[in-house]
């Protein structure tokens, strides 16, 4: 039964994703063009459990990169897909990827860490809904910093009426967001 609903959740996870990236890229770059081909989405796992993940965009314009890493599934409730960090306009974002879709006016409260070293936050919810985006300053600030000297990342997420609590193994990341970084570079 345990293994059937890991199947399930990483099935969700790897469906949520093939539906958020490209949905980010075609809100992010609406009436793009370059006339480049479309292509099959390029993905790779790196060390640790990340995932590097490109996705051509079938209207033109940037591709969407990311890396991504499942939540706990042992350790976390299932509403927590895992963890996605992603280029974006003005460099990278981080994004708490769920299985629960948030109303897009939704701000909710983040917590990460554990208690005595948290790091609280007021998130955005982005299409489709599924997706929690930290602050782009903040989020950056801890992916290069802090979050380096983690092995897990402890995520609460509240908003209000459901709280969404889980873990998310962060080996490998500096190597991962490294990875990223340069893709985001090239593009």
């Amino acid at each position: 039964m345990a293994v059937l609903r890991h199947i399930t959740t990483i099935f969700v996870v790897i469906l949520i994703f093939a539906i958020a990236v490209p949905c980010a890229v075609n809100a992010a770059n609406p009436g793009t063009g370059s006339g480049r081909e479309t292509a099959p989405s390029a993905n790779s796992e790196l060390a640790g459990g990340w995932h590097y993940v490109r996705t051509h965009n079938p209207r033109g314009g940037a591709d969407a990169i990311s890396i991504m890493h499942t939540a706990d599934t042992s350790r976390s409730d299932l509403d927590l897909a895992g963890l996605m960090i992603r280029c974006s306009e003005s460099g990278t974002e981080v994004v708490i990827v769920l299985i629960r879709a948030f109303p897009l006016r939704a701000r909710p409260h983040v917590v990460l860490g554990k208690p005595g070293s948290e790091t609280q936050l007021e998130a955005t919810v982005g299409a489709p809904g599924t997706a929690v985006l930290l602050p782009a300053d903040t989020a950056t600030a801890l992916v290069t910093g802090s979050w380096q000297t983690l092995s897990e990342l402890t995520i609460r997420i509240d908003d209000g009426q459901t709280t969404i609590r889980g873990v998310v193994v962060l080996a490998g990341l500096q190597a991962a967001f490294n990875h990223l970084v340069a893709s985001c570079r090239v593009q």
